[in-house]
């Protein structure tokens, strides 16, 4: 039929728009008919990856690989497709109802202490040409169940921070949230109750927490700079200068510096232009680049002790 292309092209705009991956009931909601779902898979422009599970080429690797084994996408792995910082956490994290015996494979599920595990496969199970190493969160509440409006293959940005906040380390748990605010994903009041709610060591992390981190690093080195009893402010206008990543002891400028830094030359020269007018106001900066914040935190808070070492004796001279 003629119009059979046409239709294959709004069935995969629809899955599209839903994020790569539609169940059956979301195509049909949308006025999809079975025959049309059927056609659009033996044309190879959509694909079966789950019973009533349709992706198309846009879906996320990972989140194809979580709707096949039962559950959805969770944790960091949520956050990184949300555009959230989600640290150097490469395994696919996914959220599966609590009840669950089984994964939609013919591997056993394993208690979550025993997370994480392999799956071997292209589909995460069985060839040899790929392989998945899986964490796996049971989750109280019918995960596989969710509203009309639900992603089929992702959880909600609340129970993925939920998660975070049980399953990574310290710093990442408030780059995550901080993240999480920064792109206006949930307000601060809100990241800093969901934190506190958890207790212990989260509830103090969560008086930390700030809406002025600019980056996961940035998140990262206000923490390092707490933890050694330095004082510090973010994100702080100075005249003629514009914004600055961090003054610490109101002596010495901190600039994080990302990948966009130093990329051409204009920036490098705004960056001496910035570093200039800053020591003219009696500001000395130390620009640390943010993979050695993140790989070797240790040996960067002894460079910024020794600068603020340095910066003290020279306010000292004058």
């Amino acid at each position: 039929m003629q119009h059979e292309p046409v239709g294959m092209e709004r069935v995969v705009s629809t899955v599209d728009g839903l994020g790569g991956i539609a169940t059956r009931r979301q195509l049909l909601d949308a006025g999809h008919s079975p025959g049309l779902l059927t056609m659009a898979v033996r044309a190879g422009v959509l694909r079966r990856v789950r019973r009533g599970h349709y992706a198309s080429t846009s879906a996320e690797r990972a989140a194809v690989v979580a709707v096949r084994v039962g559950g959805r996408l969770g944790c960091v792995s949520a956050a990184a497709s949300l555009g959230m910082w989600a640290g150097s956490d490469a395994a696919v994290h996914i959220a599966l109802p609590a009840n669950a015996a089984r994964l939609r494979t013919r591997h056993p599920l394993t208690d979550r202490s025993d997370a994480p595990l392999r799956l071997a496969g292209e589909d995460g199970i069985h060839s040899d040409r790929h392989e998945e190493l899986l964490v796996l969160h049971w989750c109280e509440g019918p995960v596989a169940e969710r509203g009309e409006d639900a992603s089929s293959w992702r959880t909600d940005i609340r129970s993925a921070l939920d998660q975070v906040a049980t399953c990574q380390p310290r710093a990442d748990v408030l780059a995550t949230f901080e993240s999480a605010v920064a792109e206006r994903l949930v307000g601060l009041d809100d990241a800093r109750g969901l934190l506190a709610g958890h207790g212990g060591w989260h509830r103090e992390l969560s008086e930390l927490l700030t809406d002025a981190a600019g980056s996961g690093a940035e998140s990262h080195f206000g923490l390092m700079l707490r933890d050694v009893g330095l004082e510090y402010r973010q994100q702080v206008r100075i005249d003629g200068v514009g914004r600055v990543d961090f003054l610490v002891a109101r002596l010495l400028v901190v600039e994080v510096d990302g990948r966009a830094f130093h990329s051409s030359l204009v920036a490098f020269e705004e960056d001496r232009r910035r570093d200039g007018e800053l020591l003219a106001r009696g500001y000395p900066t130390l620009r640390v680049p943010a993979r050695e914040v993140l790989a070797d935190p240790d040996s960067v808070v002894q460079r910024v002790i020794g600068a603020l070492a340095a910066a003290r004796l020279r306010r000292s001279a004058h």
